[in-house]
């Protein structure tokens, strides 16, 4: 390849780039931040606490049971009558949901975390 074809070469690579770049900063952070969590935040989550037959390995159990215990998540209520403290809790709690929600689990996985953190697994 000659030198001006390596160089016509880079400059459409530069364009392209320009391109994408201008498509990747014309979407509202908004709609990327939900395309991002949707596509990447899922696999991520399922990869850190799942094993390969889609139900979470041991290590996984033990993490979520703790994340469930310090968010509250089995306490009936979260009621406080300061509201900051409230808002505190309610937070924690739709974090925790999301993060039960990206895991897709059932509701026999479920039971077992419950377990898990009552000390009532093995």
């Amino acid at each position: 390849m000659g030198v001006s074809a390596e160089n016509r070469l880079r400059f459409r690579q530069v364009l392209v780039a320009r391109e994408v770049k201008w498509l990747f900063m014309s979407v509202p952070e908004r709609f990327a931040k939900a395309i991002l969590g949707r596509f990447l935040l899922g696999p991520l989550l399922r990869w850190l606490f799942l094993g390969p037959d889609g139900r979470p390995h041991r290590a996984g159990e033990i993490v979520l049971a703790e994340l469930r215990r310090r968010t509250g998540m089995e306490r009936y209520s979260i009621f406080d009558p300061d509201p900051q403290v409230l808002a505190y809790r309610e937070g924690q709690r739709a974090a925790m949901m999301m993060i039960f929600n990206l895991l897709n689990l059932d509701e026999a996985a479920v039971q077992k975390l419950m377990e898990v953190d009552n000390g009532l697994g093995d």
